[in-house]
């Protein structure tokens, strides 16, 4: 058998394709090269002032989108540019390597009809538009070794970095480290069958085929996020497949313009605002950047009740009676996910949607989620005049707390020379002015993330703008962890003032068990057995971050499933099997704790999940009053909760997770002492029902190893059975 070189390769491949590729082509160039070969006469023939006019231009690094008064700014990616080629030929059927070679080799200002020197024909236009070519029914392999070797070496970089990360406690960077890992592990386990043999791809038409597709239904939904409308009629125009066409909708017919041009609204457009340049007829938006990330999101499931609430503060207010929502709940409850949710609905009736957060930092920046929210209304204005339109008087104010304003706008004046009182007090007169300047172009909905993180300037200017939110189009919600008003004292009398503003906040809980059903159907796509539920939901608690983390820790240990693929039956989750993004993320809760309090509920998780005061002293060392002031911020911090077992065990662990998490923190000689320490204990303070407890004490005896006493366990073993 004969070996073609790579170039010989592609101009076999392509002389093979060329009955379906020359077709594809002679339909474009019959379609653009004579009018009346339109796919729809009536369309075609009729007045060219009833169609609907849209626009699709390339600038520089962005491509500029119009159609029916809404304006669209994108970055530039493929997918975009398959897109525009289909646009500039209605009606033609391409075949996907003329689609992936037009947008590779032409211009967008370059509106010539697409012939066979538009289709990929050499090495660098096909590397450039993603596709390698090998034999008539070989795309070559799907990672080259040169690309496994550069995966692997980034599979050990990140490796490394996620160790880093957790012994540093960076809970963020551990997710991202582990997000990647999972994506390049499943790209190498693709690429690779069984012993280490490389896979092949099945043929360049098919490669090119799911990359196209994927490419512009991406564009596509990006653009629905913005304006439906659109997004539902492009999704309904434009077919993908081996053949890729546009085919106008004969009852909405539109006219496609690729030269710099300007669309009129029907109404002027708004101003760029300081927190969005308005609202469906204003200034284009840039969809670069979400203000919510969209990925990797398991189903939304459960808080009916909050769901609810929240949509009716969010329709009342688009009769500018405006809110101010605080969400309050424990690390992984769901806060911002419901506000996420809320944002898409609130962007579904009209609003628009941003997002500032609050990092945890030795020295906070003051403002900080307010200047994330100047940034993002400039990253999504048309222009920088309108944007300075945009902020008119008050720029001078809002440069104080975003000072690269003045190098973006060198015109914006000094600021007023005020006492520092009065100064504070002008740039939140201005920053509320900018806000209802803008709500009354378009609702607006902000969400202030992690605010038990926020300094105290950034709450003073929340409770200014909640003052007057009352009488604006505006929702704007709060998402805080509970229990910080002692590690935060601003955050205290902020939320004492908006208590007595009527504010009063939501408390998140963890989902009801059906709701964790739901969950785990979702994830497992499949039912889920109810053994599986009860695991999962009495380690959880039905804490949403809790659930997922528990899934996929025994899923990707081999627990979850037997060798048929059948859940098991024998499911438990054993002692200090803690998943890695919990361990971190409950050793960052539990960093408030000094090192005595951290000790005394180690010694209660030792114990069990439920446990007494009295049982917990006698094993802490520690004198009854310094114990109560452990319990009660234990408490505060929602760590320990009231028990439901009785007046013998009137306090549990809010999670069992956490609870797993103190005893990993245990050297193990130490907790076989404590574990000893609790037999004795219970040996002393139930002398009269010590035999009603051989059970528990047995147990303790057991994990005490070396420290326990053989006789009494041989003792209690008795009494026990």
């Amino acid at each position: 058998m004969t070996c073609l070189s790579r170039p010989s390769r592609v101009r076999s491949m392509f002389l093979m394709l060329s009955p379906f590729v020359a077709e594809g082509t002679r339909r474009v160039l019959m379609d653009t090269k004579t009018p009346s070969a339109h796919p729809h006469p009536s369309v075609a023939n009729r007045d060219i002032r009833s169609a609907r006019t849209g626009i699709f231009r390339k600038e520089g690094e962005y491509w500029t989108i119009g159609y029916g008064g809404h304006v669209v700014r994108l970055k530039d990616t493929k997918g975009v540019a398959y897109l525009a080629f289909l646009l500039r030929h209605p009606g033609a059927e391409c075949h996907v390597l003329a689609v992936v070679g037009g947008s590779a080799i032409h211009s967008p200002e370059d509106h010539t009809n697409p012939s066979m020197s538009g289709l990929p024909h050499g090495d660098q236009h096909l590397d450039r538009a993603g596709i390698y070519i090998g034999g008539l029914s070989d795309a070559g392999e799907m990672l080259d070794d040169q690309a496994k070797a550069a995966y692997r070496r980034r599979l050990a970089e990140l490796r490394e970095a996620l160790a880093e990360a957790k012994q540093l406690g960076h809970v963020e960077h551990a997710e991202l480290a582990e997000q990647e890992i999972s994506a390049l592990t499943k790209e190498l386990a693709r690429a690779v069958g069984l012993g280490g043999r490389n896979r092949r791809a099945v043929s360049a038409s098919e490669r090119a085929r799911q990359s196209v597709s994927k490419a512009i239904k991406g564009v596509v939904d990006r653009l629905a996020q913005h304006d439906p409308s659109l997004g539902h009629t492009l999704s309904r125009c434009i077919k993908t497949g081996t053949f890729c066409s546009y085919q106008p909708d004969p009852h909405c017919p539109m006219e496609w313009e690729f030269a710099a041009m300007t669309i009129e609204p029907a109404e002027p457009p708004t101003p760029g605002g300081i927190l969005t340049p308005g609202g469906p007829l204003a200034s284009p938006a840039v969809l670069g950047v979400s203000p919510f990330s969209l990925a990797g999101r398991t189903a939304f499931v459960g808080r009916e009740t909050e769901r609810g609430a929240i949509r009716a503060l969010i329709d009342r207010a688009l009769h500018g009676h405006g809110s101010l929502v605080m969400l309050r709940g424990g690390p992984g409850v769901g806060k911002t996910r419901l506000a996420m949710e809320m944002a898409e609905y609130a962007g579904r009736v009209g609003f628009r949607s941003f997002v500032g957060h609050c990092y945890e930092r030795d020295e906070p920046v003051p403002y900080l989620p307010f200047v994330e929210i100047i940034e993002s209304g400039l990253t999504h204005t048309a222009s920088l005049d309108a944007y300075r339109q945009g902020i008119g008087d008050n720029a001078a104010e809002l440069a104080q707390i975003a000072p690269w304003l003045r190098r973006i706008f060198p015109d914006i004046p000094a600021s007023r020379e005020l006492l520092p009182a009065q100064r504070r007090r002008y740039l939140f007169q201005s920053l509320a002015e900018a806000l209802g300047r803008v709500a009354r172009k378009r609702p607006q909905f902000l969400v202030l993330d992690d605010l038990h993180w926020a300094d105290e300037a950034t709450l003073a200017l929340l409770n200014h703008v909640a003052n007057g939110v009352a009488q604006l189009p505006v929702v704007i919600m709060g998402t805080y962890r509970g229990g910080y008003a002692e590690h935060n004292p601003a955050l205290g009398r902020t939320l004492e003032e908006l208590l007595r503003l009527g504010i009063h906040p939501l408390k998140l809980g963890g989902l009801s068990k059906d709701a964790v059903v739901l969950m785990l159907n979702d994830l497992s796509q499949r039912q889920v057995p109810e053994h599986l539920v009860d695991v999962i939901f009495e380690a959880s608690q039905g804490n949403p971050f809790f659930v997922e983390e528990v899934y996929r820790h025994l899923l990707e240990g081999g627990h979850l499933c037997d060798a048929a693929g059948a859940f098991r039956t024998d499911l438990q989750v054993a002692e200090g099997d803690v998943p890695d993004n919990v361990r971190a993320l409950i050793g960052r809760w539990l960093e408030r704790l000094d090192a005595q309090e951290k000790r005394v509920l180690a010694a209660a998780a030792v114990i069990g999940r439920s446990f007494s005061f009295g049982l917990l002293s006698a094993i802490s060392q520690i004198d009854v009053e310094a114990l109560c002031t452990v319990i009660e911020k234990a408490q505060q911090m929602d760590i320990i909760v009231p028990s439901s077992e009785g007046p013998d065990r009137p306090l549990t662990f809010r999670y069992e997770l956490a609870r797993q998490t103190l005893l990993a923190g245990i050297a193990a000689p130490r907790q076989q002492r404590l574990h000893a320490g609790v037999a004795a204990a219970m040996e002393r303070l139930y002398p009269g029902a010590v035999n009603e407890r051989a059970g528990d004490i047995v147990d303790h005896l057991r994990k005490a190893g070396s420290f326990a006493d053989a006789r009494k366990l041989a003792h209690y073993l008795v009494w026990s059975q």
